[in-house]
């Protein structure tokens, strides 16, 4: 049974109206190589288009965990 993992947060590249746009995107690992796919069933935001033939131009980088008002340890 495959791993469910959660999408990356990625920039993809539109095939149908040639924009970029934002999304997400899954690891794949297929013969030793390793490659990013687009998550199925995304839609494009500006021109509403299936992503699924889409490419990911790169990853957005996750912000860094922000600490609670709490005292640093001398």
């Amino acid at each position: 049974m495959p791993a469910v993992l959660e999408g990356l947060k990625a920039k993809i590249h539109c095939p149908m109206c040639t924009r970029t746009v934002d999304g997400l995107a899954i690891p794949e690992v297929r013969l030793g190589r390793s490659r990013l796919r687009v998550m199925p069933g995304q839609k494009c935001l500006r021109c509403h288009a299936s992503l699924d033939a889409g490419y990911v131009l790169e990853l957005l980088p996750e912000p860094a965990p922000v600490s609670k008002g709490g005292r640093r340890a001398a």
